[in-house]
Formats: C-alpha cells, sequence, structure tokens
C-alpha cells in the first residue's frame, strides 16, 4: 500500500538550480470560494498583526522540499502575504506532521494551534485518511468535529484539500473524500482551497510535468510548485478577506 502523498515521492539527493519561474496562474473558479475571512478582513483594514496557523500533513511540513523551513508552502505564503500587506505584520505558523489522520490532526488544535491564538487556522487533510482507507463516513464525523472545534474558537478557518498526480490518483480513491471536504465545507460555510483541482489543471495543461521527474529535476520542481501554492494561496485568502 502506498504511504507517501505525492511530493514526498520528489525526494532529491541535492538541491538543483532553479529555471524560470513558471506561469502558474489558475482559472477563477479553482482559487475563489464564497465563504470570507471576516477576522482577516478586519485586521488587515486596521494593520494589526495577522498569525495564521497551517495544520496539515507531509506536505504542510514540506518533506519532499529540499529546505523545507524556506521552501514549504506555508513559508512561501508568508512571503507571498508579507509581499502583499508590507504594513501588515503577518507571522504563518507550519504545523504540518507526516502521516496522521484528520482525527489525529484534530487531536493536535489543542497543542499546535490553540496556544498561538491564530487570526486563521488552514487546515490541510484528508490524504492520509485516502491512503488509509478510512471509512468516509469516519472521515466526516471527524473533519465536522474538528471544525466545529476550530469554529467554537472564533478563528477564521479555510481548508485545503488533497495534491493531485496522475500516478497517485491512479492508485488511490480520493473522490470519496473530495466529495466529504466540499460536503463539510458547504454546511458550516468554510472556505475551501481546491488545491487537488488546481495541480490537475497544472498537470493537464503542461505548467507542470508530476510524473517520471529525472532526479536532477525534483528538487526544483518540489519548490516551484510550493511557491506556486503559496501564490494562489495568498490569492484566496486576499478574495476571502476583501
Amino acid at each position: 500500500m502506498m504511504h507517501l502523498p505525492l511530493l514526498a515521492l520528489l525526494l532529491a539527493a541535492a538541491p538543483a538550480e532553479s529555471p524560470a519561474p513558471p506561469d502558474c496562474s489558475a482559472p477563477e473558479e479553482l482559487v475563489d470560494d464564497d465563504p470570507q475571512l471576516t477576522i482577516v478582513a478586519e485586521h488587515l483594514r486596521q494593520k494589526h498583526p495577522i498569525t495564521i496557523v497551517v495544520i496539515g500533513g507531509a506536505s504542510t511540513a514540506g518533506t519532499a522540499a529540499a529546505k523545507p523551513d524556506l521552501e514549504s508552502y506555508p513559508r512561501r505564503l508568508e512571503a507571498a502575504l508579507r509581499r502583499r500587506h508590507p504594513d501588515v505584520p503577518i507571522t504563518v505558523i507550519n504545523r504540518g506532521v507526516a502521516r496522521q489522520t484528520t482525527e489525529e490532526m484534530a487531536d493536535r488544535f489543542a497543542r499546535d494551534v490553540y496556544p498561538a491564538d491564530p487570526t486563521l487556522v488552514i487546515w490541510e487533510t484528508g490524504t492520509f485518511d485516502a491512503v488509509r482507507s478510512v471509512d468516509v463516513d469516519i472521515f466526516a464525523s471527524a473533519l465536522s468535529a474538528g471544525l466545529a472545534d476550530l469554529r467554537d474558537h472564533k478563528f477564521d478557518v479555510m481548508l485545503i484539500n488533497m495534491q493531485y498526480s496522475r500516478d497517485t490518483a491512479s492508485v488511490i480513491n480520493f473522490e470519496p473524500y473530495l466529495d466529504a471536504l466540499q460536503h463539510e465545507a458547504d454546511v458550516d460555510d468554510v472556505y475551501l482551497f481546491r488545491r487537488f483541482e488546481m495541480m490537475r489543471y497544472w498537470s493537464e495543461t503542461g505548467v507542470f510535468q508530476l510524473a517520471e521527474v529525472p532526479p536532477a529535476r525534483r528538487a526544483a520542481l518540489v519548490a516551484q510548485v510550493y511557491n506556486c501554492l503559496g501564490e494562489r494561496l495568498a490569492d484566496a485568502i486576499d478574495h476571502a478577506a476583501r
């Protein structure tokens, strides 16, 4: 059984020199969602400090990057938001831990989320549940309970769904978990960042070749993908905090 998400398959022995950044824009319908981040919006208007906690799995931790502390998508998100809002102190805290189910991530909230008193919590989840074939009803129940807990603490909340590659999608049935994430986001009026669909768009349009990557290109590709995810996530936050 496969136990690693997509980018963990792209580990490189040494970093490679990065070519010019690709055009990794995406259609608005893959970035924009209806729910608003009202607390973030108020902090931006008042130029108050913003703390974002990103809790998730291996892809959040950046385990496939040559330099996770610099190249993970939460770090690239922080850089993008600071560049766009130079008058607002913005801190993004990375709480990614590999190989955890949604229920196990929610169990970490008290330790890894609440002490930071975040303005926004971004929860990336679903990958390991799909890998382990966790019952979808159990997954949905854990997701719903976790979202309720976060909302009870008066945080803005955003969900991120899984990564996409043709290879992993051919052996892991993501669809029921993607549907459950969408359903819970709709029911709880939570912004869903559709990473799976976005990465599929990049793959299908040739922005990134995510399969059969030569070893010499892996580190550079990981860095580019993480950077693009950070930029598009910043787009989503700006849209939701309008």
